[in-house]
């Protein structure tokens, strides 16, 4: 249960980005500099709060190289195509096109990690599909 409102907090926050990233965007930043700018925040928050927390760095070097890649991926090239789309598309067709992404997270859960692959992940993926090819074609 405590994952799951994580999981809708997580959304609600990021439910807002969007509107704030075409804000910022609107003007002449270029999405490259919008990234730097989001990953330098981001960072220096990050690091506010493990030296609030004290959590710590020392941490085994795979785990480390590991979640770093996953950020070059998700927080840079996800990001990177994600601000050009948000830079000339409309919010309202290119944010629903991106949460898609919980259909590719579930697809490669189940290929990659084993996770197990039920009806209802099925008819939950395949709505999400429907749901965002009704919002494409509805431009």
């Amino acid at each position: 249960m405590k994952a799951v409102v994580f999981a809708i907090l997580s959304a609600l926050v990021w439910g807002t980005a969007p509107l704030i990233f075409k804000l910022g965007l609107r003007g002449e930043i270029p999405p490259l500099v919008g990234i730097f700018f989001h990953n330098l925040t981001a960072a220096l928050f990050a690091l506010l709060s493990i030296l609030i927390l004290r959590e710590g760095f020392s941490y085994p070097l795979r785990d480390i190289a590991v979640i770093s890649f996953g950020g070059f991926v998700s927080g840079f090239l996800g990001l990177l195509l994600y601000y050009k789309a948000i830079k000339v598309g409309e919010v309202s067709v290119v944010a629903p096109i991106v949460a898609s992404s919980p259909l590719w997270a579930s697809l490669f859960a189940f290929m990659l990690l084993g996770e197990s692959f039920t009806l209802y992940k099925l008819v939950g993926t395949l709505l999400v599909v429907f749901g965002v090819i009704l919002i494409t074609i509805s431009r």
